[in-house]
């Protein structure tokens, strides 16, 4: 990347287009004025929010959110490691395509708005980092999607790409390893994928030129529990990549009636949905080894991903879920759920999970949990993960043998429900509670030890919540207990407590909200 100084870039850029080609080359903003390179002092704008950073061959495309009325341009800045900015006028739009990059080359960029003053410039938003990499949409074993087609619609270039309606077709022709590249667009709803590829070579599924959009008309705040369906699943050995949903009933339904092995699931986005990831409830169907990885949903109404059925063998990593209940009237439905591990779901791991806000039925006994599993689910760890402000449990579980570890639960009404109706239950290691409404753990029958556990709170909040009896009595033990109560009063455990270091009455901060995937919310 080309480095160069203000004050020179004002003199060799300022004579001419001649010059300003030779000089400065074609990736710089010729609008610059002196004081590019700083921050602008006691900027009268709101710096917009960079969403996203999305990879090209060549470039990466920009989104953020919008300006306020009124608002002149936007500029780009962009630069290597900690080398010199390099600055781009980027219009009006809310997207831009910074294009003239070097494949394989880690970029930072940032944004702005960028007025005629300083009353009419923001300060630069967050930074996102995105590496460009070489077209993957070439060779025989690849097709081309657009959202109209083109030419003879064969999907053998872009130039002659085919329609959604080809994508089974597709599949087949590129064969095992092969790829069908989806251009960016906005497209419609229901696709039935009946086609698949081989065991460890699986057809991918990609978005390119952007990410395309999958959309329909779909209203969260109507607090409905399905909708139109973008992608049923009922074949195996794919991988879908780079995709966004928009304002659709489900993003991903695996339906009872087909059994489902080795599906990726990654990099995807989804806004205003009913349940984003949906695998559909059955006593008998079996779906092996599902993968969801980086993904991001938000404004659901019943949830963000259910695992059911015969789940099993699957990997849930790096996702960030929030409701967004205040974007969409409130709450969803009546009984929402972020996670759920529900039927015979077995042999599950979920890490770098950050649930948050899921807000369900007011009135009676609220709802709405981050983790929400049944007893007939088991053998599942959870760990490295986040909850936050769930209106009930922020992790409620039945699940037989549930290692819950390394993870953050806080603001829920009870933060680790932990059900003792199998033996064994599930338990907690080295996980952190923050300022439940009632309890850092709620107890309704058995036994449980919690090891090497830390409880914050300055709220009243006991450390156990029971809903037990003599007919069904409760034992909560404590291995190793750190962090504040209000006093003593709220230490409870009705078994014994070891490694007692709590300190009472101190003040409590929250952990900030960690987001592990490549989008921003």
């Amino acid at each position: 990347m080309k480095k160069f100084s203000f004050a020179r870039h004002r003199v060799l850029c300022g004579i001419g287009a001649f010059l300003l080609a030779l000089a400065c080359g074609p990736q710089d903003d010729p609008t610059l004025e002196l004081a590019e390179t700083g921050e602008v002092a006691q900027a009268a704008l709101a710096a917009p929010t960079l969403l996203e950073a999305a990879p090209g061959d060549g470039q990466v495309t920009l989104k953020w959110t919008a300006g306020p009325a009124g608002t002149q341009g936007y500029q780009v800045r962009y630069r290597v490691g900690s080398g010199s900015w390099v600055y781009r006028g980027a219009g009006t739009s809310t997207t831009y395509a910074v294009t003239g990059l070097t494949n394989g080359t880690k970029y930072e960029f940032h944004v702005r708005i960028k007025g005629s003053t300083g009353d009419t410039t923001s300060g630069y938003s967050n930074g996102l980092s995105s590496t460009p990499t070489a077209d993957e949409c070439s060779g025989s074993s690849v097709r081309h999607i657009t959202v109209t087609g083109a030419g003879s619609k064969d999907g053998l270039t872009a130039q002659t790409a085919g329609t959604l309606s080809s994508l089974n077709a597709f599949i087949q022709a590129v064969g095992p390893g092969g790829m069908v590249c989806i251009h960016g667009g906005t497209y419609g709803t229901g696709t039935t994928v009946s086609q698949g590829g081989a065991v460890g070579t699986p057809v991918t599924i990609k978005g390119v030129e952007g990410r395309p959009v999958f959309q329909s008309t779909f209203q969260a705040s109507t607090r409905a529990k399905t909708g139109p369906v973008a992608f049923t699943v009922k074949a195996s050995n794919l991988v879908f990549h780079n995709l966004e949903f928009l304002h659709v009933g489900t993003c991903f339904s695996f339906k009872a009636a087909t059994s489902v092995s080795h599906v990726t699931l990654s990099q995807f986005r989804a806004e205003n949905v009913a349940t984003c990831v949906d695998v559909e409830r059955s006593s008998s169907t079996a779906f092996t080894g599902l993968t969801i990885r980086d993904a991001m949903i938000l404004q659901f109404t019943r949830g963000g991903i259910f695992l059911a059925s015969g789940t099993t063998q699957s990997l849930v990593e790096d996702v960030y879920i929030d409701m967004e209940p205040d974007q969409i009237g409130g709450q969803g439905s009546d009984y929402p759920v972020g996670i759920a591990l529900y039927d015979t779901t077995n042999n599950v791991t979920l890490r770098r999970a950050t649930v948050m806000n899921v807000t369900g039925m007011q009135t009676g006994y609220t709802q709405g949990d981050g983790i929400d599993g049944e007893s007939s689910a088991s053998d599942v760890v959870l760990e490295d993960s986040y909850f936050r402000g769930n209106e009930d449990g922020c992790v409620d579980t039945k699940v037989r043998n549930m290692l819950i570890r390394n993870t953050v639960a806080a603001e829920c009404k009870r933060n680790f429900r932990l059900w003792q109706s199998v033996t064994p239950g599930p338990r907690v290691e080295n996980v952190s509670s923050y300022q439940p409404r009632d309890g850092h753990f709620f107890m309704h029958t058995g036994a449980t030890t919690a090891k090497d556990i830390a409880v914050y709170s300055s709220n009243g909040a006991k450390l156990v919540a029971y809903d037990c009896s003599s007919s069904s009595p409760c034992t909560f033990n404590a291995q190793g207990i750190r962090g504040t109560l209000l006093d003593a009063t709220k230490l409870n455990a009705t078994g014994t407590v070891s490694g007692n270091t709590l300190v009472y009455g101190q003040s409590v901060t929250i952990p900030p909200v960690p987001n592990t995937t490549s989008f921003t919310p």
